[in-house]
Parts: structure tokens; C-alpha cells; sequence
């Protein structure tokens, strides 16, 4: 017997983390433009890396675990 949809779209996060009623993933991604600390600015940087928190469920964005609410709106 197959228990597995194969039409499922969602993807599949083994690495999320609960914080409160969040489940929140680690992401890296590239901004264009110089950073906006001015110690990690370089000439001619075009980008940086930013690292933030997402959660799965309701995708609010946090720069810190710490700054999730305790409740998670998967609507809102």
C-alpha cells in the first residue's frame, strides 16, 4: 500500500525547528546593493548575504528566533 502522495507540491523541510508554534527554517540569501553596515562594506561589493529566519507555516521572516510572536497565523 502507497501512503505517499506523489501530487504533493509542499516542500519538505527535515532541518525546521520549533519555536513556539512556529517551525522555522535557517535561510541565506543575496541582496543587491552595499551592505548597510558600513565595517562590512568592500569597494565595488554589487551584494551580500543575509541571514534570517522563516517559518513554514505562517512565512513571517525574523533576523532572530527571540523575535517570533508565540502564536503562528498560518492566514494572516
Amino acid at each position: 500500500m502507497n501512503t505517499h502522495d506523489d501530487r504533493s507540491t509542499a516542500p519538505a523541510y527535515p532541518d525546521a525547528t520549533p519555536v513556539e508554534q512556529h517551525l522555522v527554517i535557517d535561510r541565506t540569501d543575496w541582496v543587491p546593493g552595499k551592505h548597510p553596515d558600513q565595517h562590512r562594506r568592500w569597494d565595488g561589493q554589487t551584494a551580500y548575504r543575509e541571514r534570517y529566519f522563516r517559518c513554514i507555516r505562517c512565512g513571517a521572516e525574523r533576523s532572530s528566533k527571540a523575535d517570533f510572536p508565540p502564536e503562528c497565523d498560518p492566514e494572516g
